[in-house]
């Protein structure tokens, strides 16, 4: 997934939401609440005080914890569009294409976009532009009125 940039500053704004500042000055509110429920390997950031810890590494790349837990900058900027309305979470993109029993192949050829990009946008490799989202729903909406 391409990022604008690295990451310039972080800070622990609530007890699961981080404050990124990108090098590029974008600036966005990231929730972890999902992967700290979710992830096992996560659970360590439910202690308020570790999550505090949170630190900017790798010159950009990746935020640290004390405890050694990492995130890369790729997946906090991709969680940062998909949290701000920016892009399609992943999941809903995938759920589509579950949905309508579409591959790779068709799912590309009914967006009009290449194998390439869906196959990108299916893997978490590339945030999915809103515009897609709403593709995806007038997609569903053609095929209801069928």
């Amino acid at each position: 997934m391409t990022t604008p940039d690295r990451i310039q500053t972080v800070a622990a704004t609530a007890p699961d939401t981080l404050r990124i500042e990108f090098r590029s000055g974008k600036v966005y509110a990231v929730s972890l609440a999902a992967p700290m429920a979710r992830i096992a390997g996560f659970a360590a950031l439910q202690d308020v005080a570790e999550f505090n810890t949170a630190a900017v590494a790798d010159d950009g790349w990746t935020v640290e914890w004390a405890c050694g837990l990492s995130m890369a900058s790729e997946r906090l900027y991709q969680m940062a569009k998909e949290q701000a309305g920016e892009a399609l979470p992943q999941d809903e993109f995938r759920d589509w294409m579950e949905r309508n029993h579409l591959s790779l192949t068709t799912a590309a050829d009914a967006l009009s976009l290449s194998r390439r990009v869906v196959s990108q946008y299916s893997a978490g490799s590339r945030p999915i532009p809103k515009i897609v989202g709403l593709a995806i729903k007038g997609f569903e909406a053609e095929r209801r009125a069928a």
